[in-house]
């Protein structure tokens, strides 16, 4: 009955959400409002914009790239533009803050949303829920995906049938916005269980297709089985076409992220001792420099302790993002003159010096001053610091 009311709510223009899927429960594909939007595009042959939110997985040119492929092959008559947003390291968390820039301004009419592997960072419920309503307030006629992808972690609930962390958050606010999903981690599951595919190993054994060398990174067949899985649940979306305004309506979650940016570290207060960063020759700022170019844009260093950085603004919560680097560095955050915060950065791969961020605990909504104060810094080393992540608005600084 629920089907039938869905299929008539769809065709006059309506959603049908809330839907009532089991959150706890796995399955691959679960349509919900589809994407009506898109497939109107399609089938006119109009120009379709697809954007790609995600970390590692995503930035690969694996299931994206092969999705795209598979789209412009599929459907010769439209035209498909990519906009890659995946940034290698980043979830809902870091997304809720790059959206108006990343993707937004590009005007995308479609967006897969990649963040079941890398979470939210202890803010998984107003981030994710922030996404969304950024999007639709942006244009209410730009379709959502959510694709859940897999970890090693993950391997043995989804075998059982059972949905994994982050996805079962995911998959209660797809519930509540009438998203479809799809969950690419089933059918890896499924294979291993056959004995036809190993999910992990240097080499790929004889008759069995090799899914990944460290458990999450797919390699080209694991990837080719995402685009598979994301293909077959497109095709069965295909002849929901026709006009759909999504509707936000009273958000899930206290203070969801559907205000938030990205300020420029120079558009902050910054004590005199910090400098610009070479971005094409410092040896930190280059060791990674895809995710540190993406996640530090404009970056600045300083080399002794005791320098600030201090932001205005007005809303819940603020972040960072940085380097850690060589040994333990260590940044006090003094919220509204209240108790210091002291935070520890400390790199936690030994082969890389991986770009990060971090947040504040959230704050009361609100007119808020953060002061960032270095206060622990291994002698002869850099403190790196790059974009301010902003939960609400930023202000000027004073």
């Amino acid at each position: 009955m629920k089907s039938a009311i869905s299929l008539l709510a769809l065709a006059a223009g309506l959603s049908a959400a809330p839907y009532t899927h089991d959150v706890k429960k796995a399955e691959e594909f679960r349509h919900r409002d589809g994407l009506p939007n898109v497939f109107a595009k399609i089938q006119a042959g109009q120009t379709v914009r697809v954007a790609y939110v995600g970390g590692s997985i995503t930035a690969a040119n694996g299931w994206r790239v092969k999705t795209l492929a598979w789209l412009k092959k599929q459907y010769p008559k439209a035209t498909f533009v990519e906009i890659n947003a995946a940034i290698s390291g980043t979830g809902s968390d870091y997304a809720a803050c790059r959206l108006p820039g990343d993707v937004l301004q590009h005007k995308p009419d479609l967006v897969f949303v990649e963040f079941r592997v890398n979470g939210g960072g202890g803010f998984e419920r107003p981030s994710i829920e922030g996404v969304v309503r950024q999007i639709w307030q942006d244009n209410p006629q730009t379709d959502v995906c959510f694709v859940y992808t897999i970890g090693t972690w993950m391997l043995k609930d989804l075998q059982a049938g059972k949905m994994v962390g982050f996805g079962e958050i995911m998959e209660a606010v797809a519930n509540r916005y009438g998203i479809p999903s799809i969950d690419l981690g089933i059918e890896v599951a499924k294979q291993v269980t056959a004995g036809t595919l190993t999910y992990k190993a240097n080499e790929p054994e004889a008759g069995k297709t090799l899914f990944s060398k460290d458990g999450v990174h797919p390699g080209g067949d694991g990837h080719g089985i995402y685009c598979d899985v994301i293909a077959r649940s497109m095709l069965k979306m295909q002849d929901k076409a026709g006009p759909l305004t999504h509707e936000l309506g009273a958000p899930m979650y206290e203070n969801p992220w559907e205000v938030a940016a990205l300020l420029p570290i120079g558009k902050a207060k910054l004590s005199a001792g910090w400098t610009p960063v070479n971005e094409a020759k410092d040896p930190v700022y280059t060791d990674d420099s895809r995710r540190t170019k993406a996640m530090l844009r404009g970056a600045v260093k300083c080399t002794q302790a005791g320098e600030t950085i201090t932001v205005r603004w007005n809303g819940t919560t603020v972040g960072i993002s940085d380097i850690p680097h060589t040994g333990v560095m260590v940044v006090e955050a003094v919220v509204d003159g209240k108790k210091p915060i002291l935070v520890e950065r400390k790199q936690r791969e030994a082969r890389r010096k991986y770009s990060r961020f971090w947040y504040l605990p959230a704050q009361a909504p609100g007119e808020h001053e953060v002061r960032f104060t270095i206060r622990q810094l291994p002698e002869g080393l850099s403190f790196y610091a790059g974009q301010i992540l902003v939960i609400g608005t930023p202000l000027p600084a004073k």
